[in-house]
């Protein structure tokens, strides 16, 4: 009977070792696998700061570059601006008007209808963000698309600058060229350079010409639509840029330490 005892106080105190052991084990597993659970929301947690960081890198070179595009395309819409103002005076002239202007009044007005500038905007950022795969702006969901557009809107600003330079190559300077002297615009916006040219012509009288109405009216027409698209430009830029603040406030504290 003793040994009977003896044995299941044995036996209950081997389980009771058992059951201590299991416990142990299982807290050390829980442990175990709660250490390596935070160990990947560090590394997690890391590598979202190091690509946060990289894209507070990317927004802030993009922001400079669109702040200097602001400046460009402005400058450039009122280079148009200028243009348009002198083919639309020169097309809606009266005789009395020109009959009162110098040789050198209305070669000046002349020019200056036929300067042309080119359009050049930074896009070494903007192209390097849109090239880049699968790349999202975490704190925007717009601003990619939008960026899209503003590329959009550049392509057709140049676009369209370069039919009008066509247009000044093609139709404006070989009209010019047939009945006024080239020479003598070139002399009056560059007397220092150049001569005053010898052979006669009747300015006034092409100006007053169908053919320079009719070519004129195209210029102005066309200028007006660049113009458009300039605008809508610039309030895009504008969009981006506000855009770029809101969600961005540190890329523009940093900018103003700078």
């Amino acid at each position: 009977m003793i040994n009977s005892f003896r044995k299941k106080r044995k036996k209950m105190a081997d389980d009771n070792k058992t059951l201590k052991y299991l416990r142990y084990a299982i807290g050390e597993i829980v442990l175990v696998v709660v250490g390596i659970l935070i160990a990947l929301q560090i590394n997690n947690w890391n590598e979202d700061r190091k690509i946060y960081q990289k894209e507070l890198i990317i927004v802030g070179e993009l922001y400079e570059e669109l702040q200097q595009n602001l400046i460009i395309t402005i400058h450039h819409k009122n280079k148009i601006k200028l243009r348009n103002e002198e083919v639309l005076y020169l097309l809606n002239i009266s005789s009395d008007s020109l009959n009162l202007l110098t040789d050198a009044q209305l070669a000046e007005r002349i020019f200056k209808s036929g300067h042309i500038g080119t359009f050049s905007p930074l896009n070494q950022k903007l192209n390097s963000v849109l090239s880049l795969e699968n790349f999202e702006f975490s704190h925007s969901k717009v601003l990619l698309n939008d960026l899209q557009n503003y590329t959009i809107s550049i392509h057709n600003i140049i676009t369209r600058n370069n039919d009008a330079l066509g247009a000044f190559r093609n139709s404006l300077v070989p009209f010019l060229s047939k009945r006024i002297s080239i020479k003598n615009i070139m002399h009056y916006a560059n007397p220092d350079l150049i001569n005053k040219s010898e052979n006669f012509s009747n300015d006034r009288s092409v100006i007053k010409s169908i053919g320079f109405e009719n070519l004129y009216a195209d210029l102005f027409a066309s200028g007006s639509s660049n113009a458009t698209y300039l605008n809508e430009n610039i309030e895009l830029i504008s969009n981006l840029l506000g855009h770029i603040e809101e969600k961005y406030p540190s890329i523009i504290s940093n900018l103003n330490n700078d």
